[in-house]
């Protein structure tokens, strides 16, 4: 899913008198989130021009996200609750699925704690 889309979704989702740069920027915080937390990459300052890092069936997440973000500028807790949870499960199968893709080499260990 590119930037342009999700945000597209995102709008189509949760219809508000907000903009596209509100949504745009919910997207990129998302973004950020995943790329930091799973991916172990750079954060980024400005959405991608290409797709963006969580793929397809999984890549709902991004409009899910800036849904919920956008139901709370809004005041709508109740809708802001059901699409955080929407997107909370999204994620956490991607990362799940990402990891379980990309294990350690054969033989790492943890060599220290805390």
């Amino acid at each position: 899913m590119t930037a342009q889309a999700a945000q597209e979704a995102a709008r189509c989702r949760w219809p508000t008198a907000h903009g596209a740069d509100e949504a745009g920027a919910f997207v990129l915080q998302a973004e950020n989130l995943a790329r930091a937390e799973v991916l172990g990459q750079p954060p980024l300052t400005a959405l991608p021009a290409g797709t963006l890092s969580i793929p397809a069936p999984y890549d709902a997440a991004y409009v899910h996200f800036a849904a919920a973000m956008l139901a709370q500028l809004d005041g709508v807790y109740d809708r802001y609750n059901a699409e955080l949870a929407l997107y909370s499960a999204l994620y956490d199968a991607w990362a799940r699925a990402y990891r379980r893709e990309n294990l350690p080499a054969r033989g790492a260990e943890v060599r220290a704690y805390g």
